[in-house]
C-alpha cells in the first residue's frame, strides 16, 4: 500500500502526528511519503491507495494552502484513493463547542468535491498554553490515540481495498 501524508503545521505539532501515523503505517508495510504542504503538488496523489491530510486550526479554518490542495486534486482521483484527516485546535470551552475547526473545514471542502472519507478524522485538541509557541511534545494519551487512528487507517484501507 503506497501512503501520502500531507500536513500543515505552524508550531510543529502536526508534523510530529504525521511522523507518528507515518511510523506506525510503515511498521505495517505500507510505502509512505510525509511531507509539508509546501512541498505537494496535487499530481502528487497519483498513485497513492490512502492520502492522510493533516491541519491546523486558525480562525475555526483550515490551512489555505491544504484547503487549496484540496480544491485542485482531480474529483476522480477521490474514487481511487482513500482519504483521513486530522488536525489539532486549541482546547475550547464547553460554551464555545459550536465552533468550527480546520478539521471541520477540510472534511466540508473534500465533501463538496464528492470524497467520502475512510474514517471519522483525528482531533487532537491542544491546551493552550501548549497550542500557541510550544515546542511541548504530544502527551501519552494522544501519542495512542495517534498510534490508534493509524492502526484503524490500515485496516480500514487493507479491508477496502481501492479499485
Amino acid at each position: 500500500m503506497r501512503v501520502l501524508i500531507v500536513y500543515a503545521s505552524w508550531f510543529g505539532h502536526n508534523r510530529a502526528i504525521a511522523k507518528l501515523i507515518a511510523a506506525e503505517l510503515k511498521q505495517r508495510g505500507a510505502t509512505v511519503v510525509c511531507a509539508a504542504v509546501t512541498k505537494v503538488s496535487p499530481e502528487d496523489v497519483v498513485g497513492n491507495d490512502l492520502l492522510v491530510l493533516g491541519t491546523y486550526t486558525h480562525g475555526g479554518r483550515a490551512s489555505r494552502r491544504l484547503r487549496a490542495l484540496c480544491e485542485t486534486i482531480a474529483v476522480r482521483l477521490f474514487e481511487r484513493v482513500a482519504v483521513a484527516i486530522f488536525g489539532t485546535q486549541v482546547a475550547q470551552e464547553p460554551s464555545s463547542a459550536e465552533r468550527t475547526s480546520g478539521v471541520d473545514d477540510l472534511e466540508a471542502c473534500l465533501t463538496r468535491r464528492g470524497c467520502e472519507l475512510a474514517l471519522a478524522p483525528l482531533r487532537i485538541e491542544l491546551p493552550a498554553e501548549q497550542a500557541l509557541f510550544s515546542r511541548k511534545g504530544l502527551g501519552p494519551a494522544d501519542q495512542r490515540r495517534i498510534k490508534e487512528f493509524a492502526a484503524d487507517l490500515w485496516e480500514a484501507s487493507v479491508a477496502a481495498p481501492l479499485i
